[in-house]
């Protein structure tokens, strides 16, 4: 039993990556805001290697850059299966929606509180 499962270790990683690499592709070209926000963490990202910042202060801000796309993916996935579920107008759907959307803006505020703070230190 353990065998078998370690085995399959190898097989289960190579899976997993090739799921994730569909949810991104599927969210890259399906979702606008994703896109954009995924062009504005490269673009912030580049502009950190040119910033004279020690190295922690640079992975600490690129670590809460990538809040705002995971938020989105998430965001994202809520909204597909909202749809699914019910594709006519559900103020329970629209509550669901509302609450990921808020859920983006909290990681940009997240976002803009972690570059102030890096900034002033």
């Amino acid at each position: 039993m353990i065998l078998s499962t370690i085995k399959n270790i190898p097989g289960r990683i190579i899976r997993a990556w090739g799921y994730s690499r569909d949810g991104l592709a599927n969210a890259f070209i399906r979702e606008e805001s994703f896109r954009l926000e995924v062009m504005s963490l490269v673009i912030l990202t580049l502009i950190l290697l040119l910033v004279p910042w020690p190295i922690w202060k640079k992975l600490a801000l690129t670590s809460v850059f990538l809040l705002i796309p995971l938020t989105e993916l998430l965001n994202s996935a809520l909204e597909d299966l909202c749809n699914l579920v019910s594709p006519d107008f559900n103020p329970f759907i629209k509550n669901a929606k509302d609450k990921g959307s808020a859920a983006v803006l909290l990681a940009i505020i997240i976002n803009g509180l972690a570059l102030a703070a890096l900034v002033v230190t």
